[in-house]
């Protein structure tokens, strides 16, 4: 019997049938390659592995149950939570594939195995623009491969559309605001801010004055579609020297399709009288192009403690920016341009001249200066302008690989205006204006076990204090340049186990022209260490010029373990070096929106911090829980802290001075909820921390105190998108602080006596109860409309916070109502 007896093209009988010797031989001839061809097909390899990873094309993040088909075939899988999915058992050759999902364009792809191999593939992921989705907690957004970070949702970004960057982020467990009075607020994370939390927005950090208490970020949070936060050092991709936490603020990509959309958020507001206009427009096309402009309006009066005015404490802001650009599946581009508006009013009590006016602010329970509320802002105050262009493109390979590059200029215009007479009346007290060029490239690329990251950062940074203030310059004229490379990798093996693993280096090249007086200069004994750095004597004045250069290297480890498929484990370690800012080193002088007097330590050296994050989350089910406690020990920590008290010919004020200390700062965050059906939900977020230098065990200053947030979410079942929430907000009295008080001489009554300043000593604790009702979204011709109403310290509670600076002269704001009418276009 033939051997290809059952195969028809081969049987004998189908051969060509001729006698002549050259067809015998081109019969034998067949037969012998169809055999062979056949002994080939018999030996193919089966038992070959196609394992893939389904990705988002534009920020790589994995996309859960896209359909893999094998085309011509009767193989389909789902990819997983993480966006694996294998083909076992396959043989040798080409597979087509049919990769979809919804929401998504479906990708032909085709891959020849000829061994067992592992494939990226990438899909343009289109999310639902005008879907609304209410929810009361932070999603998580997968900004670190093995530190958690949380993204507010949307209602809560309206929410806090009014409020500023730090009150929105407030809501997540871990972040405090550290404040100078109502409006000037910034974000304290683990017990850290200024310089050591970075803000980053559309890839740009963001560089405005940063490092004062009273400097918040220049930044209008309503530009952007996602805010998201990662506690601790974790995105060295974005920066080395922010141990405290990275904000991220991002704004999407649209479709690529013709469509037009948009949001306006309508708010008004009892306290302080207040309206806010908020509108975003975004027009995409067919090609890929697309463009979108956004602006916001706030005109804010005096605002209202329990029992009085606080006046002078009202601010206007004006915001606008605009961003052209073209997404492609294989490439982006897109330039931007943002103008940001603010006059702030200083609260009129806090500026006190003397030490008398001092002492007699933190006596008294009610401040010294009571105006009837107006809209009007007078001096002191503050009036910042932050502008910000920049241009950038991405390119990705087919199979795997993006490479990023984008510049940046921001110039950032700060001007503080204080109670002056004669000429000089008008005159701001202090103006700087800070230009700030960058220049930033990564690549990153992968497979589904090994990801990696790798970039440069260029930075060009021009300081400039105007002279014509009349008044000796606050911040020195600085030229710096900085550089820094990074490379991060992450290892999972398995959807149970993912390593990550980053280091960052940094260059710091500073040029600095300093002044300082011959009172200051013979008083701290600078001519030993200083003097070989003069470069003139000008009226009163020593003209120092210095080069200061700091080369700093920070490492970040982790590792995520998923001991259940609803429990996750992560440990994270954190190596950050920082380097001194300009402002540590060298402010001098009268700071007019806190009057004080700061000085600036000019031997600071290298700031260094290890920080361990442990994490605890179950992700699932009606209960859940994140627990995460921290230590975090710093060696040449800077702070700044009172000094006792200086006589001006302006008066007398406190005195404010940068030291560096050995640190040790340790607490948890824990956030917890339960589903209780389908209708009613609770939820609390508590964080403790604690600080204070080591071997003395001097407590920190500044270090928040225990906090706890409760909230009941009710809505009823009868009533279609209605959501209505109670909550309580609870801080405790911080009996862990600094004494810093201290005596001073003043006359009382025609008499001199020894008073005590206590500008130490924290408030008590206190509640704050809410109230918030939200209504919709309901079809409003071709648009949706949702209304939100919220009170906010609902009994009208009588408090001063232990952050905020100005709290020794007023209380903090009272019951405020706020009503909020968004529009979705």
């Amino acid at each position: 019997m033939s051997l290809f007896q059952n195969i028809p093209y081969l049987q004998e009988s189908k051969l060509p049938k001729c006698k002549c010797s050259k067809c015998n031989k081109l019969s034998k001839t067949v037969v012998s390659l169809s055999m062979l061809a056949t002994s080939f097909c018999f030996s193919q390899k089966c038992d070959l592995v196609l394992e893939g990873k389904v990705l988002d094309l534009h920020d790589s993040s994995p996309i859960e149950a896209a359909l893999i088909e094998v085309v011509d075939g009767n193989e389909a899988i789902l990819s997983d939570a993480n966006g694996k999915f294998v083909f076992e058992n396959q043989c040798s050759g080409k597979i087509n594939l049919k990769i979809s999902h919804l929401n998504c364009e479906d990708i032909y792809t085709s891959v020849n195995l000829n061994k067992s191999i592992s494939r990226m593939f990438y899909l343009e992921h289109h999310i639902e623009l005008l879907k609304e989705v209410i929810l009361d907690e932070s999603k998580t957004k997968k900004l670190s491969t093995t530190a958690p970070s949380y993204a507010l949702t949307d209602l809560q970004k309206d929410q806090y559309s009014v409020r500023g960057l730090a009150k929105a982020l407030e809501q997540i467990s871990g972040i405090n605001t550290i404040s100078s009075g109502n409006v000037i607020s910034k974000p304290l994370i683990h017990g850290m801010f200024g310089s050591r939390v970075g803000i980053i927005y559309d890839g740009i950090p963001i560089e405005n004055q940063q490092w004062g208490q009273d400097h918040a970020p220049n930044i209008d949070q309503n530009a952007f579609d996602e805010i998201s936060l990662i506690k601790g050092a974790g995105v060295l991709k974005y920066s080395g020297d922010t141990p405290g936490g990275v904000v991220v603020l991002e704004t999407k990509i649209p479709k690529i399709k013709d469509s037009l959309y948009g949001k306006t958020i309508l708010n008004g507001f009892s306290n302080g009288r207040g309206l806010n206009i908020i509108s975003s427009w975004t027009k995409s096309f067919q090609s890929g192009k697309y463009f979108r402009v956004q602006g916001t309006l706030k005109r804010v009066g005096d605002f209202e403690a329990p029992d009085y005015v606080l006046s002078n404490s009202g601010n206007d802001e004006n915001n606008f920016s605009f961003t052209l650009g073209q997404n492609k599946i294989l490439s982006q581009w897109k330039t931007n341009f943002s103008y940001f508006s603010q006059e702030i009013g200083i609260l009129r009590s806090a500026h006190v001249g003397n030490v008398y006016d001092l002492v007699i602010g933190i006596e008294s329970d009610i401040p010294t200066i009571i105006n009837p509320l107006s809209h009007q802002i007078i001096f002191p105050k503050q009036v910042n302008r932050h502008y910000t262009g920049s241009i950038q493109y991405s390119k990705r390979r087919e199979s795997s690989g993006k490479w990023n590059v984008k510049y940046s200029w921001q110039r950032n215009n700060r001007k503080e205006y204080d109670i002056r007479r004669g000429e000089y009346k008008n005159q701001s007290a202090v103006d700087l204006t800070l230009d700030t060029h960058n220049l930033t490239t990564n690549y990153k690329w992968g497979g589904s076990i090994w990801s990696f990251d790798s970039g440069a950062f260029l930075q060009v940074q021009d300081n400039y204090s105007n002279p014509s203030t009349g008044i000796k310059r606050f911040i020195p004229d600085y030229i710096k340049a900085r550089f820094e490379g990074y490379f991060t990798t992450s290892f999972s093996p398995s959807n149970h186990f993912n390593l990550g693993f980053g280091i960052r280096y940094s260059h710091h090249n500073n040029e600095v022209k300093k002044y300082y007086h011959y009172n200051r200069w013979r008083q701290e004994n600078y001519e030993g260490s200083l003097g070989g750095f003069v470069i003139g004597d000008f009226a009163g004045q020593k003209l120092i010029g210095q080069r200061l250069i700091f080369n700093n290297l920070s490492m970040s480890s982790g590792v995520k373990y998923v001991i259940q498929p609803d429990l996750n484990l992560s440990l994270n370690i954190f190596h950050t070096e920082r380097a001194p800012d300009i402002a540590e080193i060298f402010s001098d002088g009268l700071h007019h929106s806190l009057a004080t007097i700061e000085y600036g330590n000019p031997f600071l050296k290298t700031e260094t911090v290890q920080k361990l994050v442990l994490n605890f989350e179950k992700v699932s089910g009606k209960f859940r829980f994140n627990f995460s406690p921290y230590l975090t020990q710093g060696q040449n920590y800077i702070i700044i802290e009172p000094n006792g008290i200086e006589y001006t010919i302006r008066g007398a004020f406190p005195v404010w001075e940068y030291r560096s200390v050995s640190s040790l700062i340790q607490g948890f965050d824990l956030d917890l909820s339960l589903q209780l059906g389908k209708n009613l939900k609770l939820s609390n977020n508590s964080s403790w921390i604690e600080g204070y230098e080591k071997g003395s065990r001097t407590p920190l200053i500044s270090i928040p105190p225990l906090s706890t947030t409760s909230q009941i979410q009710f809505s009823p079942a009868r009533w279609k998108s209605f959501v209505m929430a109670l909550s309580n907000k609870y801080f405790s009295r911080q009996n862990q602080y600094p004494n810093h008080n201290f005596e001073t001489s003043v006359v009382e009554n025609g008499n001199r006596v020894t008073k005590l300043v206590d500008i130490s000593s924290p408030p008590k604790g206190y509640n704050l109860l809410g109230l918030e009702f939200h209504f919709g979204p309901y079809p409003l011709f071709s648009n949706k409309i949702s209304l939100s109403l919220i009170f906010e310290n609902l009994l009208n509670t009588s408090y001063r916070d232990y952050l905020n600076r100005l709290r020794f002269y007023a209380d903090e704001m009272g019951r405020n109502i706020m009503l909020q009418i968004k529009i979705q276009h």
